[in-house]
């Protein structure tokens, strides 16, 4: 599973990035790729992804984001589920969606 993890400036993805794939492998989910990166550069290339997740901060490009990605699982994060990295919490919400697709 490749989730693409945005945020404005790439840098506060870092520590979700490594708990999410904790908790993936925790659920026996051991192909799992958490790429980390700022919304400005994925704009240019949203690449192949599974799953298109958006940190609190940059939540406002949901609509954008999902409009050209329609086919695709787009998730925000919630600001206390990021300000607390519950990576637990944010893992249901992936499966979840994953689910209705």
């Amino acid at each position: 599973m490749k989730i693409l993890l945005m945020c404005y400036g790439g840098l506060s993805t870092g520590l979700m990035k490594v708990r999410l794939e904790e908790e993936a492998k925790k659920y026996g989910v051991e192909d799992i790729e958490v790429v980390a990166t700022a919304l400005a550069e994925a704009e240019n290339d949203f690449g192949d992804y599974d799953v298109y997740l958006l940190g609190p901060q940059v939540r406002y490009a949901y609509d954008d984001i999902k409009a050209k990605l329609a086919d695709r699982l787009v998730l925000t994060i919630s600001a206390s589920d990021f300000g607390l990295m519950r990576a637990d919490n944010v893992w249901q919400e992936i499966v979840k969606g994953l689910d209705r697709t």
